[in-house]
């Protein structure tokens, strides 16, 4: 006996899309039945019976007719289901499931048939396909009456007037719609609609239908991709009324009274739309038949795929223009949704910023038009913590490209346990902010103990190299323990004003960054902080204070992201880094409706820096924390290994500013250099004087020159000149490298020795290890520059040729 409900129900195909956690639900509803060979789990004619589920055994579905004896239809297998099409209609059993040898099945009664279908909606669109795959089974198992009342049944069950926001646009749209809509209250003939993928076609469909047949007519839809496989035979040809009164049912009986709506009628053989055409001249007055046409961008034929005969039926014509060329329509489009969700959902309505408003305007929609945009919409209304939407919670267009060999790190189950418990981690974070906390205390109370045991030696002639060194090979791992975080973390737990992060600051952040690291290298150049304990304890106390406060005025990391001067180094460091997480984009899309990975689940956040997995294509916002993989249900994210360098030719949704700060680090490195080596020979005054005009003068004029060479445009994909810039990473970080490696203390006394043995003796020569590592740091850079610039212009140049 198999007494595990949920499992038997994970095997199901049906019910393949809910999560365990939903199994569990639905399998309290269920009740394990056993039956013995011969005997009928269903008769036929029975009034009231269950919704089964074959788990083990096998069955034979038969039917008779009257006057007719018991025939066998087909076979019942372990995973196959019976008795919906009753409990559809709401009719007796059609037939009788008579078991062959002993069976065990799951039953849900009438009632939690119900309840499941109200619980998990979804499922309706799996019964309707799974009754217009059987329906050549369905002809045979019913009578012309009860077929018809199952199908309009089943094909009503989408509830259209749910699935519709029913907002046309604009007062001009609007009124142009109202107008074709009044227009065909009484039409002359049937409806051909015109429009791009998403532009709204069947949505234009349900509304003519409501007007002329009223919400509780039967609106058929069929796909025209299908129809001559499934439909064809429903079209009846006849050649009289005599013959016309003896045939069986067809597909204009099945929608008569009402509305019969095919998706893609141009998609049908030629030889069935002669058929199609026949037909619907002969049964003109059934039902009103309106067709559609994906009209491609560059098709300008509405047409060019129906057969002269029957675009000779449709009397009028509509062409639903795409969104790309009514955008005055979209910020009305998208406040409306905006007002449907949140009287669905009882909440106050947000409202889209300005940001938000461009940025939406901004975008082509070719992808999907109207539907493309109601997906935004919703997703930025079902993520949105604020009653004010901006650019954080706005994400369209494709999802992160997967490309290239990957090993997903996942598949280790120790590491993957280790990151859902998340116990390491913090554990490694708490013992990071206690360490900080004592260096702090040390600088203060003590410095000239932190001085004589070499940690202060440690903080400024390791850390910098370190993180400069690590994050071009393991990303932000770094933020992953920083000390600055947790302790904000901790804070913005207990004191949180939650206000929404000021446009400005999102728009401009890489100019708040690029500033921030300027000033703060100046300072610890002009005050020679490696040489003062409390100067640097001050610094650190500053930073922290103002990380702080920003966790407490705004949510989530918004320092880290829009900030942190160090944050913005190793995130850009981290620009094709060998570690990255990322998604299965096809399983958030598809299975996804909870959008845990940004929004949080249980005592687990959400992601700190506002990111949402299958649109994350790059490492400068991601600080590997992994709430991702803790809470994402699916299973759908990975953390790879990859080929380092990769992202850079791959970008697409970058924060594009960030080349200014690109731009800045490379440009100070020329003063640093210079002015480090004539500090001994002028007047300190001086040489601050010069080195803080040049400093400044160099890190402006490079932030400007990046940016107008690389036009960086934050809400369009990244462009040629963009992924040139962020290739020259590798030489940027190979030119600090060198000038941290060079300030290291002692590091100028350590030297390489070669040996050689000559006729005249042993001969011997000394290389200092400063030019060592400047030259295999150069070298590197210089490299990895070159590879990066070859590869991102081959890529280009593929892409263009597709």
């Amino acid at each position: 006996m198999i007494d595990d409900k949920a499992y038997s129900l994970s095997n199901i195909e049906l019910l393949s899309d809910l999560s365990p956690a939903e199994l569990d639900e639905l399998a309290r509803d269920f009740q394990w039945e056993s039956y013995e060979e011969g005997s009928e789990i269903i008769k036929q004619g029975q009034e009231k019976h269950a919704f089964y589920i074959l788990v083990k055994g096998k069955a034979d579905v038969l039917f008779r007719k009257a006057g007719y004896r018991l025939r066998r239809v087909r076979s019942v297998a372990p995973g196959d289901t019976f008795g919906e099409f009753s409990l559809l209609s709401g009719k007796p059993a059609a037939t009788t499931i008579l078991c062959q040898e002993k069976c065990q099945v799951l039953a849900l009664d009438s009632e939690g048939f119900a309840r499941m279908l109200l619980r998990w909606p979804r499922l309706y669109q799996t019964f309707v396909g799974r009754l217009t795959e059987n329906l050549n089974d369905a002809n045979l198992i019913l009578s012309e009456a009860r077929y018809r009342e199952v199908l309009r049944s089943a094909l009503q069950l989408t509830q259209y007037k749910d699935k519709f926001y029913g907002i046309w646009g604009g007062a001009r749209t609007t009124a142009e719609v109202e107008g074709k809509l009044e227009e065909l209250v009484h039409p002359k003939g049937h409806l051909l609609l015109s429009g791009e993928r998403g532009t709204g076609r069947q949505m234009m469909a349900w509304y003519v239908h409501q007007r002329q047949s009223g919400a509780e007519a039967p609106f058929v839809v069929v796909d025209g991709r299908r129809f001559d496989q499934q439909w064809k035979d429903l079209i009846a040809e006849p050649v009289s009324l005599e013959e016309s009164a003896v045939n069986t049912l067809n597909l204009f009986d099945i929608a008569e009274g009402g509305t019969l709506f095919i998706r893609e009628i141009n998609l049908i053989s030629p030889h069935t739309q002669v058929l199609l055409a026949q037909a619907m001249n002969f049964q003109n007055k059934k039902c009103f038949v309106i067709g559609s046409l994906n009209t491609k961008a560059n098709d300008k034929a509405l047409a060019k795929d129906i057969i002269p005969e029957l675009r000779e039926c449709f009397a009028h014509t509509y062409e639903i223009p795409p969104l790309r060329k009514r955008k005055r329509d979209i910020p009305v489009l998208a406040q409306g949704f905006l007002e449907k969700l949140a009287q669905k959902d009882q909440r106050k309505v947000p409202v889209l910023n300005q940001e938000a408003i461009k940025l939406l305007l901004s975008h082509n929609y070719q992808q999907g038009n109207v539907s493309e945009l109601i997906q935004v919409i919703e997703r930025a209304f079902y993520i949105a913590e604020q009653d004010v939407i901006g650019l954080e919670q706005i994400f369209f267009g494709p999802t992160a490209e997967q490309s290239g060999h990957r090993i997903n790190l996942l598949t280790w189950p120790k590491l993957k346990n280790t990151l859902v418990k998340g116990t390491l981690i913090n554990s490694l974070r708490q013992v990071a902010a206690i360490l900080f906390i004592g260096l702090v205390l040390c600088l203060l109370l003590t410095p000239q103990i932190a001085v004589s045991t070499k940690i202060f030696t440690l903080v400024w002639g390791l850390w910098w190299p370190v993180l400069a060194l690590v994050s071009p090979f393991l990303g932000r791992l770094w933020c992953t323990l920083c000390p600055f975080s947790t302790i904000m973390d901790f804070v913005q737990k207990r004191v949180h004003k939650n206000r929404a992060i000021p446009e400005a600051i999102i728009k401009y952040d890489y100019l708040i960054v690029s500033f921030l690291f300027l000033l703060i290298f100046w300072i610890e150049v002009l005050t020679d902080m490696r040489s003062h304990p409390i100067y640097t304890a001050i610094l650190l106390i500053s930073i922290q204070a103002s990380a702080v406060f920003i966790a407490v005025l705004y949510p989530r990391h918004t320092w880290c992201r829009h900030f942190c001067p160090l944050g913005g180094f190793i995130g850009t460091a981290s620009i094709g880094s060998m570690l990255e997480v990322r998604a299965d984009a096809s399983v958030c899309l598809n299975k996804c409706t909870t959008f845990d990975c940004y929004v949080g689940k249980g005592k687990v956040p959400g992601c700190p820096m506002s990111q949402h997995l299958p649109f994350l294509d790059n490492n400068l916002d991601c600080k590997l924390c992994f709430n991702c993989v803790r809470n994402c249900p699916n299973g759908s994210v990975q953390v790879n290994l990859r080929l380092a360098g990769r992202e850079v030719w791959h970008l697409v949704r970058v924060n594009q500013g960030f080349v200014v700060f690109i731009g800045v680090m490379l440009s100070i490195l020329l003063p640093l250099n210079y002015f480090e080596g004539v500090e001994k020979l002028w007047n300190p005054l001086t040489w601050k004087v010069w080195f803080s005009l040049c400093y400044w003068g160099a890190g402006l004029i490079g932030g400007l020159l990046a940016g107008k060479i690389a036009k960086p445009f934050k809400t369009k994909a990244a462009s040629l000149r963009v992924k040139l810039v962020f290739a020259l990473t590798p030489l940027v970080l190979a030119g600090h490298i060198m000038y941290q490696m060079a300030l290291i203390p002692g590091i100028h006394s350590l030297f390489f020795g070669v040996g050689y043995k000559t006729s005249s003796g042993l001969k011997s020569f000394y290389i200092p290890v400063t030019i060592v590592t400047h030259s295999i740091a150069a070298a590197f850079g210089i490299v990895l520059t070159g590879i990066t610039i070859a590869l991102v212009l081959l890529r280009t140049k593929e892409r263009r040729a597709v």
